[in-house]
């Protein structure tokens, strides 16, 4: 389709489709933003200690990273649609075992299967949106994206408060994990009706699943001795070996892959574009300091026995409501201050963890709990300020035969970093007694705060401020 003809978002057919991908995000969001809540009702009915909720929360963000290429290239050559649905339908299959889930293991195992699902969805959704809109449409749409996750991170907690508060704890949980399923249900009805038939190319379309297993090989060595710091020093030792085998392997074979004319998971275009690869690197940074905060802020006060779990969900909600209304504005930031934009978001990230790590183990809990509710608010604005402006500037790297590629790489580079630094961090929190300090809770800030800063610099390089402006549409 010629860019003169492509639709704005005032076309029906494209916002019929842009309400079925807002629906799935939703859905997806909803679940990834109400898993932290039901962290102590797991634990006293399953157990697992400290590794076990390091895997409860680091799974999701996993597979789902692992899941986003392949469902980017079947949704690239076969067309949206299909490929919406059976993301979905692996989430709502996951979903309904994780609420029938007998033990930790087999929770985890769901998780794993829900996150597959959910990368296939996030796949189609931003893929659908490439291909759907261009210039400041596709900056609204993509805004619009940001604001329903910023939706789904208010009423997540807040769902989930209210679910474990008025069921026992060994039902709570399941109810919780049961509330993202309707929506889920209700995304596929409106995905058969908005989406596209027959969108894409239909030729032959290379996967490099090879490299996909490789590197989710990668990401599980590195991340292993985060969550089982006692590994015997062989056990440490071959883990960096196999690493490095790994790595090796990986470059070896993508090598091969491109040099028999097939896509690889690296694709050499992307690759060899500086402005993306830093891109990837501001997003992964910024997306894995910001999940793995939101994780140990609520573990912390979960943990704390005069604060309910709906009054830390109420007290933070103002956050995600300053996220929601920024992301709603965020077009015309960035109309106004261009690639300044994603830095100043980043600052204003950075300085409020450092302040809340500071305070941590000099103020009193409840004074901790104010401050850290104040920082949510600025931090949600940050959100809102640094996302929608991040993907447009890095996306507009890709060539357009590489859109639905792109858009997959970016969100498995975050994901991957969000399942070590999800990992990383609660493990930092609770250490070997499962029980978080104000000490403990610094260091887990602390080491959120080193990424948001990695992002702060990569920001500032030239090749990624040298991004195409939107163009209007």
């Amino acid at each position: 389709m010629s860019s003169s003809a492509r639709p704005d978002a005032a076309d029906g057919s494209s916002r019929a489709a842009l309400w079925a991908c807002l629906a799935a995000g939703f859905a997806t969001l909803f679940d990834a933003t109400a898993i932290t809540y039901t962290v102590p009702a797991v634990s006293s009915t399953l157990g697992g200690g400290t590794p076990g909720v390091q895997w409860l929360l680091a799974s999701f963000s996993l597979t789902f990273g692992l899941g986003l290429v392949p469902g980017g290239r079947l949704g690239d050559a076969y067309g949206r649609r299909g490929l919406f649905a059976v993301g979905l339908g692996t989430f709502l299959v996951g979903g309904v075992l994780a609420v029938a889930a007998p033990g930790i293991g087999v929770l985890v195992a769901a998780r794993l299967v829900q996150g597959l699902g959910a990368g296939v969805i996030s796949a189609q959704v931003l893929g659908a949106i490439q291909d759907l809109f261009l210039g400041a449409a596709r900056l609204r749409a993509l805004g619009a994206y940001t604001a329903v996750g910023a939706l789904a991170g208010f009423l997540g907690p807040i769902a989930s408060a209210v679910a474990l508060g008025s069921t026992p704890p060994e039902a709570a949980w399941r109810l919780v994990l049961f509330l993202p399923l309707p929506f889920a249900g209700l995304a596929l009805w409106l995905g058969r009706r908005g989406l596209p038939r027959g969108s894409g190319s239909h030729a032959r379309v290379s996967l490099d699943l090879p490299a996909i297993g490789l590197l989710g090989g990668i990401v599980l060595a590195v991340t292993l001795p985060v969550i089982e710091p006692g590994l015997p020093a062989p056990v440490v030792v071959g883990l960096v070996a196999g690493c490095g085998i790994a790595a090796a392997a990986l470059a070896l074979w993508e090598r091969r892959h491109a040099a028999r004319g097939r896509v690889p998971l690296f694709a050499p275009a992307l690759i060899r574009s500086r402005g993306f690869v830093a891109g990837n690197v501001v997003a992964m940074t910024w997306f894995g300091a910001t999940l793995a905060l939101g994780s140990v802020a609520t573990v912390y006060f979960l943990q704390r026995p005069d604060l309910s779990a709906l009054t830390i969900a109420l007290v933070f909600a103002p956050g995600a409501l300053a996220r929601l209304a920024v992301s709603l504005f965020s077009q015309r930031i960035f109309a106004r201050l261009g690639p300044s934009t994603v830095p100043l978001g980043l600052s204003l990230q950075g300085a409020l963890i450092a302040a809340v790590a500071i305070a941590a183990p000099l103020v009193p809990d409840g004074t901790l709990f104010v401050l850290t509710a104040i920082a949510q608010v600025g931090l949600g604005a940050s959100g809102g300020l640094v996302e929608p402006p991040l993907r447009v500037m890095t996306l507009s790297f890709a060539p357009p035969g590489l859109h639905g590629v792109a858009a997959s790489f970016l969100q498995l580079t975050q994901r991957l970093s969000a399942t070590y630094l999800i990992a990383l961090a609660t493990g930092i929190l609770l250490g070997a007694a499962g029980v978080g300090s104000p000490a403990s809770l610094r260091a887990a800030l602390l080491a959120c705060a080193v990424a948001s800063a990695i992002a702060l610099a990569v920001s500032l390089a030239p090749s990624f401020r040298a991004a195409a402006p939107p163009r209007r549409t």
